[in-house]
């Protein structure tokens, strides 16, 4: 086990939604009551950011298109089908901790399409859906007409 600090406890409000980052994986780290919950941070609809949502009574909110996950086990009540992964979260002298090894293995499996340091590459959605069927090309446009005058790549 690698044990890895990613939260201190007194510094988390409850029911607030809050990013780690633990071997390249975005997670959410939420305090509900005298418990903890550490689930996979993209939303598994359209890969928004958890930790820009919300929590309404035990579920989890994506702050972007509304899917709801369960606090204490990461499924969709919308779609029982669609979860966050869920991983080991423990408290101990005041800190929030992770297994990396966990995380890393859960990766491999699972590798993140987010290109951290390109232009919007955290927020980027890597699949898009039908009724949005222009996000791929759109995001290459972008890439080549960055803000404040800079290029981007040609492709």
């Amino acid at each position: 086990m690698n044990k890895t600090a990613i939260q201190n406890w007194d510094d988390l409000e409850d029911r607030i939604p809050v990013h780690a980052l633990v071997a390249d994986v975005d997670l959410v780290v939420v305090r509900f009551d005298d418990s903890v919950s550490v689930l996979y941070g993209r939303c598994a609809h359209r890969g928004a950011l958890m930790a820009d949502g919300y929590v309404d009574g035990n579920n989890l909110m994506c702050g972007v298109y509304g899917w709801d996950y369960r606090l204490d086990s990461g499924v969709s009540g919308y779609n029982n089908s669609e979860t966050l992964p869920k991983f080991n979260a423990w408290v101990e002298d005041r800190q929030v901790f992770v297994d990396k090894d966990e995380i890393v293995a859960w990766t491999r499996q699972h590798p993140q399409p987010y290109q951290r340091d390109a232009y919007q590459g955290v927020y980027q959605d890597p699949t898009g859906t039908a009724d949005e069927p222009y996000v791929k090309f759109i995001r290459k446009l972008a890439k080549c007409h960055l803000p404040n005058g800079q290029q981007g790549p040609e492709s």
